[in-house]
């Protein structure tokens, strides 16, 4: 049986490496795109409180603009009286 041919011990060493490496990054990726799926998600949930709230304060108090360091208030210009 012949004898197999083998590839010098540092240069199957480099292979060695740069799969681990690349095999590493591939993992991190995989990670940040879950957690980037998990904040999209957040982001969703936190934008339907958000208008939830701007609905009740438009139910209470009608169109307006809050000053949120203030917490004053003005009424919102509508759009048709821009156009009058």
């Amino acid at each position: 049986m012949a004898k197999a041919k083998k590839i010098k011990e540092e240069e199957l060493q480099a292979v060695r490496e740069a799969i681990a490496n690349f095999n590493r990054a591939k993992t991190t990726l995989g990670d940040l795109e879950y957690q980037k799926s998990q904040l999209v998600s957040q982001v969703m949930e936190l934008e339907a409180a958000l208008k939830l709230e701007q609905e009740k304060l438009e139910k209470e108090y009608g169109p307006i603009t809050v000053n949120l360091e203030t917490g004053e208030y003005e009424e919102a210009v509508q759009e048709a009286e821009l156009a009058e």
